[in-house]
Formats: structure tokens, C-alpha cells, sequence
């Protein structure tokens, strides 16, 4: 009788598990926007048969490039405005969508994922290139956090991309574990494992992951320029996680930098002078510090 209450008791607190995980781990909370663009605005909505995904484009005045910006996960499209103004008054038109499952974007369960991420980017992409008031020849990509992971799997394969910058990006499924699952702290051995497994299971991409977005070999395989940036002070993904793009990988430029926390990457100093400047070196322009 005793074993049949263990095993109960067990299988209630698996499934009591399951259940906050998904609630809190697989499911962001599509959060409401708190800030909106300091400059005018378009809201749009691409519609890609996967969901309605939902932004915002700023125009400049020289559109000399546009500029895609990804969230990273359980964020939404008002927390990458600390991103906008440099860009804008560098010349560069700015797009920044809700990825699918956050914020105003559709949330269709198995799509939060890896994969939602890849079709939003993929998506903003064609989206641009089918608007002739923009230039689609110069498509620049900056991602955070997840959104850099996703937007590293885009450019190894999507040649449309100018320049890709990932801001804070972790670099392996142990790192993706620990930051989705914030201040939940599981060892990754076996509890991290499971989870993030579980994770690309109801993405419906585990084969996928595992086969096609082998991160060992997305970072080794960019087919734009990469540039990575990360602060040294980073506690939800670690300064060592730069370590493979130091050693094994096809970035052209990795860049440890002076900042607090997981977010504020873009105010440290010299943050701008790092993007224009690497934008700069592999246009073979001149670098217009206005910003």
C-alpha cells in the first residue's frame, strides 16, 4: 500500500512540475508595452500564415540601412527602444516587432520556441523586402540575448543579412536553460537537460535543433559579418559564454565590455562606437559619429 502512495505522490508532483513549467518556463508572459518611440511611428502587422506578428517601424530621414531588432525571451518589442536613437539619427530606419508569443504578437503555444523566434526574424526580413520605401539591400540584425541565438541561426543561412550584432547572446542549450528559466535555479545535469529538451520537444523542433541548429556549428558558420558583445558583469548569462566565439568560432569581432547586469549592455561607453565602427570597417565607409 505504501509503494502505491510514493508512486501517487510522485507522479502528482511530476505533473504538479510540469504544469510551473510550462505556466512560467515555456510561456512568457506577454507583457504590455510600457514605453513607445520617442520619434514617429508605423505600426505594423506581417502576417506569415504562422500568426499575426506585430511592431513597430521609425523611419530616418537618410534610410541608409535598416536596422531589425529581436528581444530576447519573456521581453517584448518596448524594451528594445533603448536601442532606437543611435540608430536613427545614424541614418538607419529601425523595425521592432513582438516575436511570436510575446507581447502584441499571436501566442500559439507550440510556436514558443527557438522557432518562433527563427520565423519572426525570417519573416521581418521578408517583410522589408517587399517594401520598396525601404533598403533591403542593407538589412542589418541586432538580437538580445535569445533573439542574438535565433538571429545566429538566420545568418547562417540567410544571405540577406548585412551585419549581425548580438548583444549578450548565451552560447550553449546549458546557457539557453538558465536564462528561460530566470531565477529558477536547477542544475543543468539532469534537470536543465530535461528542461531545455522539453522545450524544443513542444516546439516541435527537437530533431531540428539538434541536427540543423547545432549552436557548435551556427557559430562557426556565419554568413555575415558577426560582431558579439557582452558585459563582463553579466550574472543570467556569464562572460564565458564569449569563450567559443573567442576560440571556435567565424565571428569577426567579440567585445567584452563595462556594464550592470543583463540588460544594459548598449549604455556602457563605448557601446555605439563598437557597432558603427565594426558596420564601418566591413562597408569599407567612413564611421558617422553623430550618435
Amino acid at each position: 500500500m505504501m509503494k502505491y502512495v510514493l508512486f501517487i505522490s510522485f507522479v502528482v508532483v511530476v505533473l504538479l512540475l510540469r504544469s510551473y513549467i510550462i505556466r512560467n518556463i515555456f510561456t512568457p508572459k506577454q507583457k504590455e508595452d510600457k514605453k513607445y518611440p520617442n520619434a514617429a511611428y508605423e505600426n505594423i502587422e506581417i502576417e506569415r500564415g504562422i500568426g499575426k506578428i506585430r511592431g513597430w517601424i521609425i523611419k530616418s530621414e537618410r534610410a541608409r540601412g535598416c536596422f531589425l531588432l529581436v528581444h530576447g525571451w519573456g521581453s517584448n518589442k518596448s524594451d528594445m527602444l533603448r536601442y532606437v536613437d543611435p540608430l536613427l539619427a545614424s541614418g538607419y530606419d529601425v523595425i521592432i516587432v513582438d516575436v511570436l508569443g510575446h507581447g502584441q504578437s499571436d501566442s500559439i503555444q507550440k510556436q514558443v520556441s527557438i522557432e518562433s523566434f527563427v520565423q519572426s526574424i525570417t519573416s521581418m526580413i521578408d517583410y522589408v523586402s517587399e517594401r520598396s520605401d525601404m533598403n533591403s539591400h542593407a538589412i542589418y540584425v541586432l538580437g538580445h540575448s535569445m533573439g542574438g541565438v535565433a538571429a545566429s541561426i538566420v545568418n547562417a543561412t540567410d544571405l540577406r543579412i548585412q551585419a549581425l550584432i548580438t548583444d549578450s547572446m548565451p552560447t550553449s542549450l546549458e546557457n539557453i536553460s538558465k536564462s528561460m528559466a530566470g531565477k529558477v535555479t536547477l542544475p543543468y545535469i539532469p534537470f536543465g537537460w530535461l528542461l531545455i529538451s522539453w522545450f524544443l520537444l513542444r516546439g516541435g523542433v527537437f530533431l531540428k535543433a539538434r541536427r540543423e541548429w547545432s549552436l557548435e556549428k551556427i557559430m562557426k558558420n556565419q554568413q555575415s559579418p558577426a560582431l558579439a558583445i557582452h558585459s563582463i558583469h553579466d550574472q543570467k548569462v556569464p562572460i564565458s559564454n564569449v569563450d567559443v566565439l573567442l576560440n571556435d568560432s567565424n565571428f569577426k569581432q567579440v567585445v567584452k565590455v563595462e556594464a550592470k547586469g543583463h540588460h544594459n549592455c548598449v549604455k556602457a561607453n563605448d557601446f555605439w562606437d563598437y557597432v558603427f565602427h565594426f558596420i564601418a570597417s566591413n562597408e569599407g565607409d567612413e564611421v558617422d559619429e553623430t550618435y
